[in-house]
C-alpha cells in the first residue's frame, strides 16, 4: 500500500467527511518492547468539502 515500508498487514480506513474514532480490541503487552502505529491524515484527493477552516469559528 502506500504507506509502506512503515504500515504492512491489517488496515482501517475511514471515508466520507465525519468524526472517526478506532477503538483496539484489549492487547496483551505485557512481553512487549513497544507497539506502533502509522496514521495517514488526508490524502492527494481530498476535496473542499472535506476541508475545514480552522481559524473560522
Amino acid at each position: 500500500g502506500q504507506l509502506a515500508p512503515y504500515a504492512h498487514g491489517d488496515s482501517l480506513y475511514f471515508n466520507g467527511c465525519q468524526i472517526r474514532q478506532a477503538i483496539s480490541k484489549p492487547l496483551d503487552l505485557t512481553r512487549a518492547s513497544k507497539i506502533m502505529f502509522v496514521l495517514q491524515i488526508g490524502s492527494l484527493s481530498q476535496t473542499d468539502s472535506c476541508n475545514t477552516n480552522l481559524s473560522d469559528p
